[in-house]
């Protein structure tokens, strides 16, 4: 339990890291981060949970082929709907949206090691 708390926590800092770095990111508070970080969670539960579990035919074969790169786009799409459902926080473009789900994708993985 102390784990997926301190996952949650170092996962809301790197929404805030990133969105000081990226100059197409908008974000209010860390408050902000930490509601981005959550809903965040959900959507790209919700989007994997669909994509790869019910699609599973059709998804599978789309990430080997990409080498990985699909499972990135779907995390785009879920910081996509991420900065529609939340208004203090907002993204440029597309490709900010990538480069930052790049960004915190990296940092998950980096958290998952830690901890």
């Amino acid at each position: 339990m102390i784990n997926l708390v301190l996952h949650f926590l170092g996962l809301a800092a790197a929404v805030y890291l990133v969105a000081r770095l990226l100059p197409g990111v908008r974000l209010k508070s860390f408050k902000t981060a930490l509601v981005v970080s959550a809903v965040y969670a959900a959507v790209n539960f919700a989007l994997k949970f669909v994509v790869f579990k019910v699609l599973f035919f059709i998804s599978y074969p789309l990430l080997v082929l990409s080498l990985g790169v699909f499972a990135l786009l779907v995390n785009t799409a879920g910081l996509m709907i991420t900065d529609r459902l939340i208004a203090d926080f907002e993204l440029r473009d597309g490709l900010t949206a990538f480069i930052a789900a790049l960004l915190l994708s990296v940092s998950n993985v980096v958290l998952g090691i830690l901890l």
